[in-house]
């Protein structure tokens, strides 16, 4: 589990932790951990999940364009282009070893998350985007981290979970939050409002995409 960085990122995982609880405690997960998950369920995550990363790149992109300092300009077009380099790898690999169809469009909950992400990228101060973009890496490495150290043995899905373990998407996520820390630290009372309200809403559509997944 990666920490806060400190006060306002504190705040910030203060204000999801029931929302989190409900991700970590929600059938997606449980059954994932225990490889009970039914194939269907984990079927339509991935194919989701690959769309999904197209467009968070996009307003990953979106919102390096717009970052006043040239470090965190270089470090959003880096997950940008890291993104697009796993959705590639997701789609190579991971569609055919479990057997899993190319889904052809969005569905409702994925759909919305990433239409939430491209708004605020394209129309919201940078801050605010910035901050919209951080639950699809705090709230969701945290989700894996869970997910990890509570895996059972044989599970037919270790392959996927073991993408949840690299020390580069831990390196980002960390400096993510950093670079949310300083932000928010640095914003005027209206834009932390903003940032705690769209970190919120983005760690809810994790929870509606794991949710929406369990239902299939």
């Amino acid at each position: 589990m990666i920490a806060p960085a400190g006060p306002f990122t504190r705040e910030l995982w203060r204000a999801v932790q029931p929302v989190f609880e409900q991700i970590i405690n929600g059938v997606f997960v449980k059954r994932l951990m225990d490889g009970t998950l039914p194939h269907r369920c984990f079927a339509h995550y991935l194919s989701q999940d690959i769309l999904y990363i197209i467009d968070d790149s996009r307003a990953l992109a979106v919102t390096a364009a717009r970052a006043p300092d040239p470090d965190e300009l270089y470090f959003f077009l880096q997950l940008a282009k890291d993104g697009l380099d796993i959705e590639r790898d997701l789609h190579d690999d991971f569609l055919e070893l479990y057997a899993v169809p190319e889904a052809k469009e969005k569905s409702p909950a994925f759909g919305a998350y990433a239409a939430f992400l491209l708004e605020h990228a394209f129309n919201s101060p940078y801050p605010v985007s910035a901050a919209a973009l951080l639950p699809c890496f705090w709230v969701y490495y945290n989700t894996g981290a869970c997910i990890l150290n509570n895996t059972m043995d044989n599970n037919p899905y270790q392959k996927w979970i073991d993408t949840y373990s690299g020390t580069e998407y831990l390196g980002y996520t960390r400096r993510f939050i950093q670079i949310i820390e300083n932000l928010g630290q640095k914003a005027e009372p209206g834009i932390r409002k903003k940032m705690t309200g769209v970190f919120t809403e983005g760690t809810r559509y994790e929870l509606m995409v794991f949710e929406e997944a369990a239902g299939q």
